[in-house]
Order: C-alpha cells, then sequence, then structure tokens
C-alpha cells in the first residue's frame, strides 16, 4: 500500500554494504499492538473494502490524526476549570507584555488580547470530554464521507456503462440516417442531428469518466493511499434485508437520543457555563437537539422506504425489459427485426440492469444514513 503520509521506515543494515528496508507504509494514529497482525496486514494490503473504511479513516485520515494528535497535547484530562485557567494565564501574559509596551499601538493590542482570553475564559464551556466527542463526531462524518463517496463511485460506474451502452445506439443510428438519406429517406438536417446526438453521449462519457475519477482519487485518499496509488477497490456490499426490516423509528429514538453526539455536547456544555445568558442559549440548544433527532430518524426512515420502493419497482422494470430483450434476440437470429431494433431493445435492457444497480446502492446510502443517525452522527 502507498500511503500518503508521515513514514515508517525500518532499516537494517549489516556491515558498510549491505542493507536491508522494509516497504514503506503510513504512520497509524494506533500503537503496533492495538491491533492483531493480521488485522494489520489486511488495513495495509492494496485492496480497499467497504467494511474496512471506519478503520482506515481511524488509522490514516489525515484530519483524524491531527485531532487525536491536538488533543493528547492539550486537552486530554482538561476539566472545565483547566480549561478556563488557561485563558486566564494567556491574559496573565497580555497584561505583563503591556506593561512592558514600549509605544501605545503595542499596548493597546496587548490589552485588547488580554480582555479577549478573560472574555473567552468567562464564556467557553469546553472541557477534554467535550472535545474527545466533537473529535468522535468529527471522525464518524468522515467515515459517513468515505461511504457516500465510495457508493457514489459505483453508481457512476453503472451511469458510465449505461451511457456507453447508449452510445453504441446513438452511433447505429448516425450510420442508420446516412443510409437513408442515399435514398432520399433522411435530410442533411436529419444526419446533422443524430451526429450531434453521437458528440453529446461522447461529451456524457467523457463527463462521467472524470468524475469516477474524481471520486475514486477523494476515496483512496482520504482513506490513507497517495493520489496517484491503484488500490483494487472492492464491491460494494449487498442490501440487508433483514436489518431494513428491523428499522422501526420510535423504538430506535431512545437509542439515537443516548448516541448523538451534537445532544451530549451541548448538555455537558450547558452544565459547565456560568454565564446567564449562555446558559438560556445552551438549555434551548438541548431542547432543539431532542427534537430534531425524532425529525431527522422520522425522515431518514421514510428516505429509507421511498428508496426500497423504487428498488423493487426497478426489479419488476428489469424483469419487463429481460422479457423484451429475450424476444428481440429471437427476432434479430431469424431476421424479423434489424440491427438497430435490436440495439434499442438491447440499450434499454442495459439501461434497466444498471438502473436496478443504482436503486440498489441509493437504498444502501439510505439504510446506511438511518443506522448513522441511531449511532449519534447527524447531518
Amino acid at each position: 500500500m502507498s500511503r500518503n503520509y508521515g513514514a515508517k521506515v525500518i532499516t537494517m543494515c549489516m556491515g558498510l554494504s549491505l542493507c536491508l528496508q522494509a516497504p514503506v507504509t503510513a504512520l497509524a494514529a494506533s500503537p503496533e499492538f492495538a491491533r492483531t497482525t493480521e488485522e494489520w496486514a489486511k488495513l495495509r494490503d492494496n485492496v480497499l473494502e467497504y467494511d474496512e473504511l471506519e478503520d482506515l479513516i481511524h488509522e490514516y485520515n489525515p484530519t483524524v490524526q491531527n485531532n487525536i494528535e491536538t488533543y493528547n497535547k492539550t486537552m486530554k484530562g482538561v476539566d472545565y476549570d483547566d480549561y478556563s485557567r488557561q485563558y486566564l494565564l494567556q491574559a496573565e501574559e497580555y497584561d505583563r507584555e503591556a506593561g512592558d509596551a514600549t509605544d501605545d499601538v503595542s499596548t493597546i493590542t496587548a490589552e485588547l488580547s488580554a480582555a479577549q482570553a478573560r472574555n473567552k475564559a468567562a464564556i467557553d464551556e469546553k472541557d477534554g470530554i467535550t472535545v474527545s466527542w466533537e473529535n468522535e463526531l468529527a471522525e464518524k462524518k468522515l467515515v459517513q464521507q468515505a461511504q457516500s463517496t465510495m457508493n457514489s463511485y459505483y453508481q457512476l460506474q453503472q451511469q458510465l456503462k449505461a451511457a456507453k451502452k447508449s452510445r453504441e445506439l446513438t452511433e447505429a443510428n448516425v450510420n442508420a440516417t446516412k443510409n437513408r438519406q442515399t435514398v432520399q429517406m433522411a435530410t442533411q438536417a436529419d444526419v446533422l442531428a443524430a451526429q450531434q446526438s453521437l458528440e453529446d453521449a461522447d461529451a456524457q462519457i467523457l463527463s462521467l469518466t472524470n468524475q469516477i475519477e474524481t471520486t475514486r482519487k477523494k476515496l483512496i485518499t482520504m482513506t490513507g493511499w497517495k493520489q496517484d496509488a491503484v488500490p483494487e477497490i472492492k464491491a460494494m456490499p449487498e442490501v440487508d434485508l433483514e436489518r431494513l426490516a428491523a428499522f422501526n423509528p420510535a423504538a430506535d429514538l431512545a437509542k439515537a437520543q443516548e448516541n448523538d453526539y451534537t445532544l451530549k455536547i451541548d448538555t455537558r456544555q450547558a452544565a459547565n457555563v456560568t454565564n446567564g445568558s449562555n446558559q438560556k442559549i445552551y438549555a434551548q440548544n438541548v431542547a432543539n437537539d431532542t427534537q430534531q433527532i425524532g425529525v431527522a430518524l422520522n425522515t431518514a426512515y421514510q428516505s429509507v422506504q421511498q428508496a426500497k420502493a423504487a428498488y423493487d419497482e426497478a426489479a419488476l422494470n428489469l424483469e419487463v425489459s429481460q422479457r423484451s430483450m429475450n424476444k428481440a434476440s429471437v427476432q434479430y437470429q431469424v431476421g424479423s427485426i434489424s440491427r438497430l431494433e435490436y440495439l434499442q431493445a438491447e440499450s434499454g435492457f442495459v439501461s434497466a440492469q444498471t438502473g436496478l444497480e443504482v436503486k440498489r446502492l441509493a437504498l444502501l446510502q439510505a439504510m446506511e444514513n438511518y443506522s448513522w443517525i441511531v449511532k449519534g452522527v447527524r447531518s
């Protein structure tokens, strides 16, 4: 695996000329003993799998690594009083700078900084626990984003497949239009229109190809690979219908409220705050959070149901298209339909196939969105 961040190179040298060097791998966020040898090997291979995304984000995403490093240096174990005390110490330092200043501008600047630090100490409600929750929430949102990006990558692949088959039909139509023109059954305007459709099809294919590559690079860089790396991206998982059947907003609401990171952060900060006006603000935030969790859960559930209905409809459409394709194949073999008519049936069939897969992926994404809300992550 060609990783993007600080490399750990293990070098063993024997004598003056013999030196064996281990492969370069990214420096993970966790120590080596945090995972088994098999787990590390799976994360460090050149294969990206959907069920690895959470671990890859935790170990190799630069934002997560930076948050962990900053937290360990500045906030780990810090309570609210310690956090406020840091600002007060800063204010005292600015006071000394103001006293030592030799000009009015420096004095005013230092005095203003001291006042801002004291104000921060009075109104900032964070402590080590709230910052750790904020970091956890940021990490989980990155996992959610990676899942969505991988899903989009495969939806775009399906769209490209359909576009290429449609282009084949469009090209055949250009040739057929030219043939009709030779027997005066089509005009030059008809030919130009057909050629324009072919150019539009080529432009669509190029656009989809570029979107796929952009999405691929986004996915691999956020999970630890270099931008120019070419890891194998495994297929998306199947839709778990038993999991879908277990979705129940009424039953899941309590768990969603218990897990909700924003609610936990606002509740703790409401307990920390001493400023009266800020107490009212955080109390209102907590009330809003509690209400919005239920709204978000119900909205996500409705999206799942709509995605499932769209998937079922696409499955029926594929069955109809399959019958039409079978009929067209027989007719083409016996010469009762033209190649253009056969390609029309084939293009419709491929469109139905890819359409079903896109709807399946959309259903999977809707299910993930619902599950994330239950796990405490709202957009």
